[in-house]
C-alpha cells in the first residue's frame, strides 16, 4: 500500500517536472527542472530496489551531466535572439509526425524483446564494474573524452567576448613617471 502510493506521488513529480521542462520560458529553469524530474526518476528505481541505478542517474546524470548543460546556457546570452514568428511553418508539424514514428517504432522494438530469465540476469555493483572496465572500457574512454571536449567548449565559450583575462593587470607606476 505504501509502495503504491509512493510510486503514484513520485510518478505525479516526474511528470511536472517534465511538463517543467518542456514549458519553461527559462532555459534555465528547464534544466532545473530536468535535474528535479532526474532526482525523481531515481526515487523511482529506489523503489524498484536498483540502488546502483538510482545512485548513478543522480551522480552522474543530474550531478554532472546536467549541471555542465546549466553551465553552458548559463554561459550563452539568450537574449541576443528574438522570437519573431514568420507565421505558419511545416516545421512543428514535421518534428510531431517524426516524434509520433520514432514511439510507434520505439513500442515495436520494445514488443519484441525477450525478457531473460529471473536467475540469469546479474546486476551487481561488481558485475557491472567488470562489464565497465573490460568488454565496454572504449565507450567508456570515448564518453569521458566527449564530456572533456565539453567542458572545454564551455571554456572557450566562456572567453569568445574577446577578452583574455577577466583579472586587470596592475599598470606600472615608474613608467608613468
Amino acid at each position: 500500500m505504501l509502495e503504491t502510493a509512493l510510486f503514484y506521488f513520485i510518478s505525479l513529480g516526474v511528470l511536472i517536472f517534465a511538463i517543467g521542462v518542456i514549458t519553461a520560458r527559462s532555459a534555465i529553469y528547464g534544466v532545473l527542472s530536468l535535474v528535479a524530474m532526474m532526482c525523481m526518476m531515481a526515487g523511482l528505481f529506489v523503489l524498484l530496489k536498483a540502488f546502483l541505478v538510482a545512485t548513478i542517474l543522480v551522480l552522474v546524470y543530474a550531478g554532472a551531466i546536467l549541471v555542465l548543460f546549466l553551465f553552458v546556457i548559463m554561459f550563452l546570452d539568450f537574449r541576443k535572439e528574438t522570437l519573431d514568428w514568420g507565421g505558419f511553418s511545416m516545421g512543428p508539424v514535421a518534428a510531431i509526425g517524426t516524434a509520433g514514428l520514432f514511439f510507434a517504432q520505439t513500442f515495436v522494438v520494445i514488443r519484441g524483446i525477450e525478457t531473460p530469465a529471473a536467475g540469469a540476469v546479474q546486476g551487481t555493483t561488481e558485475a557491472v564494474g567488470r562489464a565497465l572496465f573490460s568488454r565496454y572500457v572504449l565507450p567508456f574512454e570515448l564518453t569521458s573524452f566527449l564530456l572533456l571536449a565539453a567542458v572545454v567548449s564551455v571554456v572557450v565559450l566562456a572567453k569568445k567576448d574577446g577578452t583574455s583575462s577577466d583579472v586587470p593587470v596592475p599598470s606600472n607606476d615608474r613608467d608613468a613617471q
